[in-house]
């Protein structure tokens, strides 16, 4: 523990926090641009747990979450290393879009990592980031919400791996949807699986719960589950509290169809179960007529829906989840 961890360009011994980032090129001023990391070392060995925030530009629960775990964690007291990444994707952040708006040949980070060190500009970032983390990970947890389009309740996507769904079950009572994804992917969770390790994608929140209290609520939820994984794994004190169990199968995205208004049933209720045929939302031409209706097509539950009332014909509407099986073994009790 006394050897020296380098992590982009931040060196950071036991019992230390530093401040620094990943070099990612100069901009138009010849200024090194990078991209932020805060990495919390414990004064023990343990493992190395990632959160990397804002991969999408118009999702802050990413940073805002990072910044009240990274207050409650006091490294002399730690075990194992947090690397805290608020804002993967800064020019995509800067604009608060989904990606960097000056790179339209590669505009979703979160569908083409680990990028290439010779693409195109999303591409090279991502490329750094991977570089930077790929060799010293042992967690990965990438946040995400709604963003701009929409409101997504607590969804964890697991990579494929025993590790990814024991680290999906760490994040504690309130995360019960827990749906697999493939590893090897286009995306930060699914590329740490695929080195065998622990890697999940965690949605909550959007733009439309971005003001005053529900940012703080939505924050605080993000923050606990970090907080019980690092219990789980013992980098910190304290008694890890877990699910029942765990509801598992996928998703089915349910689209607009006519254009109009979009306007929710107002007592859908999220992440719990609803029959098949349960309206979730009608959708008003300009002269007040109801021209079109989305229904739940069987049995499932509802963790994402639209925020932004117009929508196109063929405009994404609703996630909607069919559970599978309910399962209880995704970790060994401790």
């Amino acid at each position: 523990m006394t050897q020296t961890l380098e992590i982009g360009a931040i060196s950071v011994m036991p019992g230390e926090v530093r401040r620094g980032g990943i070099p990612i090129g100069a901009d138009m001023y010849g200024r090194e641009r990078q991209i932020p990391i805060i990495v919390c070392r414990g004064a023990q060995d343990g493992p190395v747990l990632w959160l990397n925030g804002a991969t999408h530009g118009d999702e802050p629960e990413g940073p805002f979450s990072i910044f009240l775990t990274l207050q409650q964690l006091d490294p002399q007291k730690m075990r194992g290393t947090v690397v805290a990444v608020p804002v993967l994707n800064v020019e995509a952040f800067t604009a608060g879009t989904r990606g960097d708006p000056l790179d339209t040949f590669s505009h979703d980070m979160n569908r083409l990592y680990p990028g290439k060190a010779d693409g195109y500009p999303t591409e090279r970032v991502a490329h750094a980031h991977w570089q930077a983390m790929k060799d010293n990970c042992d967690l990965q947890i990438a946040i995400h919400s709604g963003g701009d389009h929409s409101y997504l309740a607590h969804m964890i996507f697991a990579s494929d791996n025993p590790p990814s769904l024991e680290l999906a079950a760490a994040m504690g009572p309130n995360w019960t949807l827990v749906f697999r994804s493939g590893t090897g992917g286009g995306n930060p969770s699914s590329q740490i699986g695929a080195l065998g390790k622990a890697g999940i994608t965690v949605e909550l929140g959007g733009n439309c719960r971005t003001l005053t209290s529900d940012f703080h609520e939505v924050a605080r939820d993000l923050c606990a589950g970090f907080l019980n994984v690092m219990r789980h794994y013992g980098m910190i004190e304290g008694q890890a509290q877990y699910a029942g169990s765990w509801r598992m199968g996928y998703q089915i995205a349910l689209l607009a169809p006519a254009t109009g208004i979009f306007v929710g049933n107002p007592d859908l209720p999220f992440e719990t179960p609803i029959e098949n045929g349960t309206m979730l939302g009608q959708i008003y031409d300009l002269f007040g007529d109801v021209i079109g209706e989305v229904r739940a097509p069987q049995e499932g539950v509802v963790f994402g829906l639209r925020a932004k009332p117009s929508v196109l014909e063929g405009q994404w509407c609703c996630f909607y989840g069919v559970v599978e099986e309910t399962v209880n073994d995704l970790i060994t009790r401790k």
